[in-house]
């Protein structure tokens, strides 16, 4: 069964099936269920030892259960706890107990696994956060030094995981103002660290002196595990001062609305140093679990067998999400792949809120600017091309996955009298592929490892 619920209708000539398989390649790469139970065993030997075994990208870590008093369990952010409940299972009896917060219930009988699930909102956090954390918070204190915490840390983790009021006040505003303004995921993430008890490596600090092991599966570009879901386990190089010029930077060069950086000397004054002494991350592991490269590399595999030549672009895409693609579409040849992955940036500034995330936006971008920008026509460049963007867990900040389009998007658009571009400046990317029916949703079962995109091509000669 398909994660891409609506496969069969999007898949309407061969190439867009080939893409959709393609895609469809990538998410199975990263279906929870399936990673944590191919990654992770429980190996018990003769001698009665329990080993916890985890493979992950070419390397094995071997970790003696019977070394601990007791073994508790952890999950933050979207998809941990699905990702919890299996480690649990695998874990059996040696776990004690543990938490996971996420942003729903994954639709499985969690009763006999010692795990509360518990829900936060994202990408705001709310007091329901605060109390999900809170209780998180309680039981890493509660560690003695004999004691094993594992953790999984999936993206989303900096909104779900609020450890008190005061965070929560000043994070809900550093998210809308920054997001607001473009500031990238490194900045916004560097200002909530030093707002938080819990991230930029407090729950290490928290948990001390317990031996802490941390499964985190990478959402940001580079796989720099500290800023994934903030770092709650990984020691934190920024610093006080970093998050505060971040702050300037934004507020007082880039908001037009003077009344806004009234907030700074506020925001400042709440911000807080993260837990720099070595000592707490002595007995700390962090693994990197899942990434992107998981995904890309399966899709490119699929790609090549479905007799494409196929490369890589880039594992960390960046910058405007509306100009992501174009590269890619000038540089494809005759029956080639090219395949990216990373996280763009929506600019709101100076235009109005509409309905749209990272990847609608970026498919939306490339129609718009292929139409408007390359003399040779629109509909003879996306004859026999198609390009996909999506993201990992299936949201994209909408209840779209992304956006599919080709030479059919273009003439349903022009049946319909829709100009890409007008869409684009309207901030309207959902509703455009909407109408030319061209979005893509999937199944919320995948872990969150961004955005991954490709330009698929049957083009006789080089754009």
């Amino acid at each position: 069964m398909s994660i891409i619920s609506n496969f069969k209708k999007l898949a309407k000539n061969d190439l867009r099936k080939k893409a959709l398989q393609i895609a469809e390649a990538g998410y199975e790469a990263i279906e929870i269920k399936r990673v944590v139970s191919r990654k992770v065993k429980v190996s018990r030997e003769k001698t009665k030892e329990e080993f916890l075994i985890i493979n992950t990208h070419n390397k094995k870590e071997k970790i003696d259960l019977n070394n601990y008093k007791k073994i508790f369990l952890v999950g933050i952010g979207k998809g941990s706890a699905l990702a919890s409940v299996t480690l649990a299972k695998i874990l059996g009896k040696k776990l004690n107990g543990g938490i996971a917060l996420d942003i729903q219930k994954p639709k499985l009988k969690i009763e006999n696994y010692k795990l509360k699930i518990l829900t936060g909102t994202h990408p705001l956090p709310s007091q329901q956060n605060v109390n999900a954390t809170q209780k998180i918070i309680k039981l890493a204190k509660s560690l003695g030094k004999d004691d094993l915490l594992i953790t999984l840390i999936c993206g989303g983790g900096s909104s779900l995981m609020c450890g008190s009021e005061k965070e929560l006040k000043a994070s809900q505003t550093v998210f809308k103002e920054l997001t607001k303004a473009g500031a990238n995921i490194m900045e916004l993430n560097t200002v909530r660290k030093h707002l938080s008890e819990v991230k930029g490596g407090g729950l290490a600090k928290l948990a001390y002196p317990a031996t802490v092991l941390s499964l985190v599966i990478s959402d940001v570009c580079g796989n720099d595990l500290s800023f994934v879901s903030s770092g709650p386990t990984v020691f934190d190089k920024t610093t006080k001062k970093d998050a505060e010029k971040i702050l300037k930077k934004y507020f007082n060069v880039r908001t037009s609305d003077v009344s806004r950086t009234s907030d700074v000397p506020k925001l400042i004054r709440v911000l807080t140093e993260t837990p720099k002494d070595k000592k707490y991350f002595k007995k700390v592991k962090n693994i990197l679990f899942v990434c992107n490269q998981d995904a890309v590399m399966a899709m490119l595999e699929k790609a090549i067998k479905l007799g494409f030549s196929a490369k890589i672009y880039s594992l960390a895409l960046e910058g405007e999400a509306m100009n992501a693609l174009l590269p890619i579409v000038k540089m494809v040849k005759q029956k080639q792949a090219i395949i990216a992955a990373g996280e763009t940036t929506v600019n709101l500034k100076n235009r109005p809120k509409g309905k749209g995330g990272r990847n609608t936006e970026a498919v939306l971008g490339a129609v718009a600017q292929i139409q408007n920008s390359i003399r040779q026509p629109a509909d003879q460049i996306l004859n026999n091309l198609v390009f996909i963007s999506f993201t990992s867990d299936g949201r994209d900040n909408t209840e779209a996955a992304g956006a599919i389009a080709d030479e059919l998007t273009l003439r349903k658009a022009k049946k319909l009298k829709m100009s890409p571009i007008e869409f684009l400046k309207q901030n309207k990317s959902f509703a455009f592929f909407d109408k030319t029916g061209d979005l893509i949703y999937a199944k919320k079962r995948c872990f969150n490892v961004a955005d991954l995109m490709f330009v698929l091509s049957l083009l006789n000669e080089q754009h």
